[in-house]
């Protein structure tokens, strides 16, 4: 893709970088990246405003990957549209079976890992989903439209919390779903 090449020549990274972090943006809408690139100063993320790198007081680098990252924000939704367009557009086989609309899953609005958990939230269905030891639970969100995932740890070991406008909830204060 041209635009990748553009990209990673104005902002001196590699276009590998450029993908990894598209490809990541593209996961959430858009809206937030976790990564682990070298050249980016290690373990990142960033999310609208924020953004943390491994390289924590390298202000010059952290400039660069929230404007990189704020540029392909809006082109990971654009190819995120593409793909569903093209994957619309292509024929069925004769023997596989059409989805019903109702059991199409949205993507997450967000997803990662942390802690030795994976999670994953899908606002459109107001579920968030923890996976611990190849255990996937389901919780109710409704009332709670998650924005982001925080972690913590203390001596009662780590823990994950999602924010959402009113604040931070986390997972056992939601109502679990079947």
């Amino acid at each position: 893709m041209k635009k990748i090449q553009e990209i990673a020549s104005k902002y001196n990274v590699s276009e590998e970088t450029v993908r990894t972090l598209l490809e990541g943006l593209k996961l959430s809408g858009g809206r937030q990246v976790q990564f682990n690139i070298s050249e980016l100063g290690g373990m990142g993320q960033w999310q609208g405003g924020m953004v943390m790198i491994g390289d924590m007081f390298n202000n010059s680098l952290k400039a660069k990957v929230a404007e990189l990252c704020a540029e392909l924000s809006p082109l990971s939704q654009t190819v995120l549209e593409e793909e569903k367009k093209q994957e619309e557009a292509k024929p069925q086989k004769k023997n596989e079976t059409s989805k019903k609309p109702a059991e199409k899953r949205t993507l997450a609005s967000f997803n990662g890992s942390q802690n030795g958990h994976r999670y994953a939230y899908f606002a459109s269905e107001e579920v968030l989903e923890l996976e611990e030891d190849g255990k996937v639970t389901k919780y109710s969100t409704k009332g709670y439209p998650l924005s982001g995932v925080q972690q913590s740890q203390d001596n009662g070991g780590r823990s994950l919390s999602f924010t959402y406008p009113g604040g931070t909830v986390s997972a056992k204060d939601l109502k679990k779903v079947k």
